[in-house]
C-alpha cells in the first residue's frame, strides 16, 4: 500500500470507508462498468444516501426483483422525464423534516442528456442541493442499444446501423459535462473507472459542495454488451479513453474549469476505437473526423481552464483598444 502523507489520503483503498451494500451477485452484464460505479459510490459517500433513478440499466438492480432487494440502500424509482424533479422533491421534503442526508440522482445518458434534460437543467438553474450522477454508456443500452445524444460520431447502434445507406451515427456527440458546467453550478466534474482515486475525490467534493447547491458528475461507463467489447477490457477502455483525450478528466467550481489529469503525449483516438466492434467499420476518413472532434473539445476545455488571472476581457476601440 502506498505510504500515507500526513493528513492526506493517497490510496484509493483509503477512501473506502463504508461497506458494499450490494449483493455479491446482481443482474448486471459481465464487465459492466455501471456495476463497479454503483458499488463504489456508497462506499465513498456512505450507505445512508438516498438514490433516485429511472428505467435504465441500473433499474433492475436498484428496484430489486419480486419481493427481494439486491441492496440495502434507500431507493426511489421515477420516470425518465422527471428524474431531477423527483430528486428536488426529496431534498425539499428532507429539508422541511429537518433530516440531513445526501440525495443522489443516478441516471444514464439517455435520461440526463436527452429525455430528462429539461428538468435537469431546471434543477441546476434553481441550484437544488443534491448530487446528479450520469453514468454515460453512450446510448440507450437497456432498451435495445439505440443512439443517444452522447453517442459518438461513427458509432453503430440499432438506430444508427452500418449499411449501404448509413455508416453509423452521422452527427458528433454532445458534451454533457461541459453543458452542465456552463450553468456555473457549485460543482461539475468528469470521471471514469480507470482513475478511481480521482473519482473518489470528486465524489467527496460533490458531497461537500452540495451544501451550496447543485452538483453534477459525468462518469464514463463502458457497456461491453452494447459496444461489442471484451468484458475483461472495461477498465482498459476507460484508460484508453483518458489517454487519447477522448474523455478528459476535469472539474469546475462555479463554472471555472480545471483539468485534474493531463496527458503529455495523447494517443490517437484509434487506440481507443480499436477495442470495440461499434467502430470496426470506420475508415481512415471517419477516424479523422472523430479525431478532429476529440482535439477540438480538448482545446476548448484547455482554453476554458486558463487561470482567471490570465484572462483578459476584450477592449473595444471606443474604450481605447486597437482600431
Amino acid at each position: 500500500m502506498a505510504e500515507k502523507k500526513k493528513g492526506r489520503l493517497t490510496n484509493v483503498l483509503d477512501y473506502l470507508k463504508h461497506d458494499d451494500p450490494f449483493s455479491k451477485g446482481v443482474a448486471f452484464c459481465p464487465g459492466c462498468g455501471l456495476e463497479l460505479l454503483l458499488r463504489f459510490i456508497p462506499r465513498i459517500l456512505g450507505n445512508d444516501i438516498v438514490i433516485t433513478g429511472t428505467p435504465s440499466c441500473s433499474a433492475p438492480v436498484l428496484l430489486g426483483q419480486n419481493r427481494q432487494s439486491w441492496h440495502t440502500l434507500s431507493y426511489f424509482g421515477t420516470l425518465m422525464t422527471g428524474a431531477a424533479a423527483n430528486a428536488t422533491g426529496l431534498v425539499r421534503y428532507y429539508r422541511k423534516a429537518g433530516i440531513d442526508n445526501t440525495v443522489v440522482c443516478f441516471n444514464g445518458d439517455g435520461t440526463a442528456n436527452d429525455i430528462g434534460f429539461g428538468n435537469l437543467s431546471g434543477a441546476a438553474e434553481r441550484n437544488e442541493p443534491f448530487i446528479y450522477i450520469c453514468y454515460d454508456n453512450e446510448g440507450y443500452m437497456n432498451t435495445g442499444i439505440q443512439k443517444s445524444g452522447t453517442t459518438p460520431y461513427g458509432a453503430t447502434t440499432t438506430t444508427t446501423p452500418y449499411g449501404t445507406v448509413h455508416r453509423g451515427k452521422n452527427l458528433r456527440r454532445m458534451n454533457l459535462g461541459l453543458k452542465m458546467a456552463m450553468n456555473k453550478i457549485p460543482y461539475t466534474a468528469t470521471a471514469t473507472l480507470s482513475d478511481l482515486e480521482d473519482l473518489a475525490k470528486k465524489l467527496l467534493k460533490a458531497k461537500k459542495a452540495k451544501e451550496r447547491g447543485f452538483c453534477f458528475l459525468h462518469v464514463f461507463a463502458p457497456c461491453p454488451t452494447g459496444w461489442g467489447a471484451d468484458p475483461a477490457d472495461t477498465i482498459d477502455i476507460c484508460r484508453q479513453a483518458v489517454k487519447s483525450n477522448y474523455f478528459p478528466l476535469w472539474e469546475a467550481e462555479n463554472g471555472k474549469i480545471r483539468m485534474t489529469k493531463t496527458v503529455k503525449k495523447p494517443k490517437p483516438v484509434s487506440s481507443y476505437t480499436k477495442m470495440m466492434k461499434k467502430f470496426n467499420h470506420m475508415t481512415e476518413k471517419d477516424l479523422e473526423i472523430l479525431q478532429e472532434d476529440v482535439e477540438y473539445e480538448y482545446c476548448l476545455l484547455g482554453g476554458l481552464s486558463v487561470l482567471e488571472a490570465e484572462c483578459q476581457l476584450p477592449v473595444s476601440a471606443e474604450d481605447g483598444g486597437e482600431k
